[in-house]
């Protein structure tokens, strides 16, 4: 019989593998000046940009290459039935804009779940430029480049937010940035919840008026296992523990903390 401890270890090596090879491989395959160019529609309703559709390749002819035994849902291709219980809900490419941009602060997202985010068993976040990575196996605790990392206690007089800011964020969105001494809008939901987990800042807010431009399961189910192993909490803005169904229709708002005095302060 094999070991569950055993097949867990596994899995979180095929994900550091993958997650690897994305980083190893993406800039070899689409040269800067060719990943602003839309390839096509998403799975999810949006344009798929160059990079994108690069990324979720290499990530899906690895798999088939292993034999990963696990389904696929991705904001590009969507849903790809495998045969398997579980899923890997992964983000080729989280914070895509700043891919284009060249600001180093963009990622690719993996966790596997089997209906839902919040019983997800095996996540990874690793920022495509610098190499950073952010793991967590449930149960077992969160890393950030191999080391243990928690949450940090909030200090009102020190406190910083991550803040989804923009056209289409709610008025008030504008209302959370003058409570904190420090904001920041970074444009990559999975590393800035990581960034919250590593006790780097206290809370990321984001919400958006737009219903089509709030986050999707792919977007967060990774950093949300890293988050709550390190300690902390997702929370919908109704102060209701945030779940999300294994498809790309559902979309959510968010309150991410690492101490729950957080929620008592913004309110």
């Amino acid at each position: 019989m094999n070991n569950p401890q055993s097949i867990s270890r596994a899995m979180m090596e095929t994900l550091e593998w993958l997650a690897a090879k994305v980083f190893s491989e993406i800039d070899k395959e689409c040269r800067f000046s060719e990943r602003a160019a839309e390839v096509g529609m998403g799975a999810d309703g949006t344009p798929t940009c160059r990079i994108d559709q690069v990324a979720e390749e290499i990530l899906l002819r690895l798999m088939d290459e292993r034999s990963v035994p696990l389904n696929v849902l991705s904001e590009e291709a969507g849903l790809i039935d495998r045969g398997y219980d579980r899923t890997l809900v992964m983000d080729p490419v989280d914070g895509t804009y700043n891919a284009l941009m060249g600001i180093p602060f963009y990622s690719v997202s993996l966790a596997v779940c089997t209906r839902s985010m919040n019983d997800a068993t095996d996540a990874i976040v690793r920022n495509l430029v610098t190499g950073d990575t952010f793991k967590a196996m449930k149960g077992k605790g969160a890393t950030w480049n191999g080391r243990a990392i928690h949450v940090r206690d909030f200090d009102p007089d020190n406190s910083v937010l991550l803040v989804y800011l923009g056209k289409f964020c709610s008025p008030a969105s504008n209302a959370i940035v003058h409570k904190a001494r420090r904001t920041r809008s970074m444009g990559c939901s999975s590393m800035e919840m990581c960034l919250v987990a590593a006790g780097l800042a206290d809370g990321f807010y984001m919400n958006s008026k737009i219903y089509k431009r709030s986050l999707r399961v792919v977007d967060i189910a990774a950093s949300a296992l890293i988050l709550r192993e390190a300690g902390g909490e997702l929370y919908d803005l109704d102060d209701r523990i945030l779940d999300m169904p294994l498809d790309l229709e559902n979309r959510a708002n968010c309150l991410a903390v690492g101490d729950p005095a957080v929620m008592r302060w913004i309110r």
